[in-house]
């Protein structure tokens, strides 16, 4: 709960269902996650549960007497890991529009919660993730978007291609690719292009040969995950370092660790042949990449230099480098201690000393090599990279409040100038409300919340700081010293 000194100093009610709405964000419900051959029990109840949860969830904000902007902030179907019958004369687009239904047909209370929400006058707007990146298909919008309005009973569709990055373009269904804004407001993305393992660089040039770019925990998932129904669905939040899987496949026995290393190899070399087919820089994507993110500045208000400044605040993609590859795979550390043990028996061999000599001095180089290794590697911390680049985010573009999803982890955290909030995962039950001020229609408070047993409890709370003076986005990118600004998060 918000502790009494952070709560707001005055409530700010909804009001009625006219001028500019007040936000609602969740984002994460990773739906489809159960469909595909191999699946612990536990999913399939996972996924009873969104289809009875959401619904409440939505019908609770929508009876309000107040007007919702409804922000799905990214992942709301996880197509990487839906697996369903007749794909393989599927492919492309085509692919993602068929698995699109199946995941509709799977989950028929979430899909007449959204359509109630419409009816009650208020709006969606889906921000593309990286789970959900088939969104960035024509097709695949389309498909959605024709089924909430045949709900509706409407034939015609208000849009169906992307919109606008702009909050107060207001459409009844709508996407974008990147991020929502609001000038002195908010800043709004799903935030995976802070995840070097989630991203693939040119987000808005996503196809070559009419598929989806993959990005490389894409193609881990599909290749290793997936076919591990013993993993939880959220290891890759709770898993920090490579050990952290050998741990977990060494308490399954032997037989387990010998499949598991089958399946690692597998998707090594398929993470190998994707940087060796796209993962490196495109000159066709980048171009086109380019002309589109002119676009969509002038259709923000935003200088392309503060667009190409934000993107220069994401790393490279984990796919972009051979190094990359190795480096988040520890296939690194594996050729490293394999080279250890060939020097230590080719220096036996030349001494004239035992073999197994040359072993034991080669399992000791490998070992240090490995520590020398895990010493310049930073442990894989998602979560606190976003709330620090955060503050870069809204002093690049003169917004006191920055949100995002992505990580799993629900958090306000503050500095003087910039507030981030983050979603969290709704299969939790974390989302964020922001309200504004009924005088001024400034974005003035933003809640976490949860959604637990049909009703609403506040987390944290925080007031939103006037808008920072737009920083020039060169001093920004220069001044590195924003992004280890101190932040504080509530409880």
């Amino acid at each position: 709960m918000v502790p009494s000194d952070q709560r707001p100093d005055r409530e700010l009610s909804p009001g009625p269902r006219t001028g500019a709405p007040d936000l609602l964000l969740i984002s994460d419900l990773h739906l489809g996650s159960h469909l595909k051959p191999r699946m612990r029990g536990e999913y399939v109840h996972l996924a009873v549960d969104i289809d009875r949860g959401l619904p409440r969830f939505l019908d609770h904000y929508a009876r309000g007497p107040g007007r919702w902007q409804l922000v799905i902030n990214g992942d709301f179907i996880d197509f990487w890991n839906i697996e369903v019958g007749q794909e393989k004369r599927l492919v492309g687009e085509a692919l993602a529009v068929h698995r699109l239904h199946a995941v509709l047909d799977a989950y028929p209370g979430v899909e007449d919660a959204l359509v109630r929400f419409l009816a009650a006058g208020h709006n969606i707007v889906f921000v593309v993730g990286n789970h959900d990146a088939e969104f960035l298909y024509p097709g695949v919008r389309r498909a959605l978007t024709e089924r909430l309005y045949a709900g509706l009973g409407e034939a015609s569709l208000t849009i169906t291609h992307t919109g606008s990055p702009r909050l107060d373009q207001v459409a009844r269904v709508r996407f974008v690719p990147w991020f929502l804004c609001e000038a002195g407001g908010v800043w709004i993305e799903h935030g995976h292009v802070f995840d070097a393992a989630c991203h693939t660089g040119q987000m808005l040039a996503p196809t070559r040969g009419g598929r989806l770019v993959q990005s490389l925990a894409e193609v881990a998932t599909r290749s290793f995950t997936n076919a591990m129904p013993e993993i939880d669905y959220d290891a890759a939040d709770k898993f920090i370092t490579p050990w952290d899987y050998v741990r977990w496949a060494w308490a399954r026995g032997l037989r387990f660790i010998l499949y598991a290393i089958t399946l690692y190899f597998r998707m090594a070399f398929r993470l190998l042949a994707l940087w060796a087919r796209t993962g490196r820089v495109d000159r066709a994507g980048q171009a086109m990449h380019a002309a589109r993110l002119e676009r969509i500045a002038a259709t923000a208000g935003l200088q392309m230099s503060t667009l190409t400044a934000l993107q220069s605040m994401a790393p490279p993609p984990a796919s972009a480098t051979v190094a990359g590859v190795l480096r988040i795979t520890a296939l690194d550390a594996i050729l490293s201690v394999l080279a250890c043990l060939g020097i230590g028996v080719g220096l036996a061999a030349a001494l004239g000393a035992p073999t197994l000599a040359g072993l034991v001095a080669g399992a000791l180089l490998g070992w240090l090599s490995i520590r020398r290794l895990r010493k310049r590697r930073r442990p894989r911390a998602v979560a606190d990279d976003m709330a620090r680049v955060a503050c870069d985010v809204g002093r690049a573009t003169g917004v006191p409040l920055v949100l995002m999803g992505h990580s799993h982890y629900g958090v306000i955290a503050r500095n003087d100038e910039v507030v981030y909030a983050n979603s969290g995962c709704f299969l939790d039950g974390s989302h964020l409300v922001v309200r504004r001020d009924r005088a001024t229609g400034r974005l003035a408070e933003v809640e976490l919340r949860a959604w637990r047993n049909d009703a609403v409890a506040v987390l944290d709370a925080a007031r939103l700081p006037p808008a920072p003076s737009a920083r020039p986005s060169d001093e920004v990118v220069a001044d590195r010293s924003l992004s280890d600004m101190p932040v504080t998060t509530g409880a």
